[in-house]
């Protein structure tokens, strides 16, 4: 999470930020960072600030290679200005950091047998489908339920998850076992993972390595999934051969999200046609509302500046308490929701014109 004294820095300070201040917010906030301004690296976080892999990185994560063929199926990006919402309801649209409309095809030079089918995080707003964001069904309807109830049309506003939270996708499983079967790992390799899986995971856990493996996976709980990369992404398992899973979370994560910090929020913004549900194509989200992609803020900002009130609880509850989730409570609170008011406009207006109102 981006600090708040940085976070005030910007709006307060506009174009003398220090240059400390600069450096750190367009690495955080733009997903391309200046490179050239940053120190060798020294740290983990150094080289991955968005916490992608839990292993050191080989380069900075903007650094990190991957290819991908555009389907042609995305309307094009635009932008919105923030005052051009004054009075309306936001609601996050909570997600991964996947993108959408195209399949990966390569990962750090290593060139994928089965190219993966890509459907987005927050891109999937611009598929040429009406549907504007997708999650399983019972939290789907949980989700629409709670926005029918705000009494008025909610805009969903795409807010990043953390970095691993592609996890328990489709497109992070395709992705990984395309670079496991590409991979030299060995039979006794392969066995002390599938040890750790059935004692960790999944007792049926039918082997890395077998047959089958891709349709077992695809059958899983997402939670489930999660658990098979959470556990590969170790040292022990690295050395032995396999891939290294933060890699690959790079390669299926959106270019403009590799390092900005969770909640980071405005990649994304649609209106609803009604809450009602649908059955979705996505092959990992069942569920979906439908209606119009209106466009993205001109850069994106952090979730402190939208979700002011979501935050002011966030503190005051770790101070009366000693405890406080975020991400937690943003997965489940689904009717959280903040107006557009004078100040939201003010302080992303001065936070976007400090950094040039760059999208990238």
């Amino acid at each position: 999470m981006v600090p708040i004294s940085v976070i005030r820095e910007a709006i307060e300070g506009g174009a003398n930020l220090s240059g400390e201040a600069i450096d750190y917010l367009q690495r955080t906030l733009r997903g391309f960072g200046a490179l050239e301004n940053l120190p060798a690296p020294k740290t983990k976080a150094d080289l991955d600030p968005a916490q992608l892999g839990a292993l050191r990185f080989p380069d900075y994560v903007e650094n990190i290679e991957y290819k991908t063929t555009d389907k042609g199926v995305l309307v094009p990006e635009k932008t919105i200005d923030i005052a051009d919402l004054k009075g309306r309801l936001l609601t996050p649209a909570y997600g991964d950091r996947t993108y959408a409309g195209s399949t990966l095809d390569e990962i750090a030079g290593v060139k994928l047998d089965r190219p993966v089918d890509m459907e987005g995080g927050n891109q999937f707003m611009r598929n040429v489908d009406p549907g504007v964001w997708a999650s399983e069904k019972k939290a789907m309807e949980r989700k629409a339920a709670s926005m029918g109830k705000m009494g008025e049309d909610p805009l969903m506003v795409y807010t990043a998850m953390s970095g691993q939270a592609g996890d328990a996708s489709k497109m992070m499983s395709d992705a990984t076992m395309g670079m496991v079967e590409l991979s030299k790992i060995n039979k006794k390799s392969a066995e002390s993972y599938d040890d750790t899986i059935k004692k960790m995971v999944d007792p049926e856990w039918p082997g890395i390595l077998s047959k089958g493996a891709r349709e077992y996976i695809d059958k899983m709980p997402m939670k489930a999934r999660r658990g098979l990369w959470q556990q590969m992404d170790k040292k022990i398992f690295k050395d032995m051969g396999f891939p290294d899973v933060g890699v690959i979370r790079t390669s299926i994560t959106d270019r403009d999200l590799l390092t900005v910090p969770s909640f980071t929020t405005g990649k994304g913004i649609s209106s609803l046609s009604s809450t009602k549900t649908f059955p979705s194509k996505h092959q990992t989200y069942n569920t979906e509302v439908r209606g119009d992609y209106l466009g993205a803020l001109p850069k994106q900002v952090p979730g402190q500046l939208v979700w002011r009130d979501f935050f002011k609880n966030m503190a005051e509850r770790l101070e009366t308490t000693g405890k406080s989730n975020p991400q937690r409570a943003m997965l489940y609170n689904t009717s959280m929701k903040q107006r557009v008011d004078d100040q939201m406009i003010d302080e992303i207006s001065q936070f976007t014109e400090a950094f040039g109102g760059q999208t990238k």
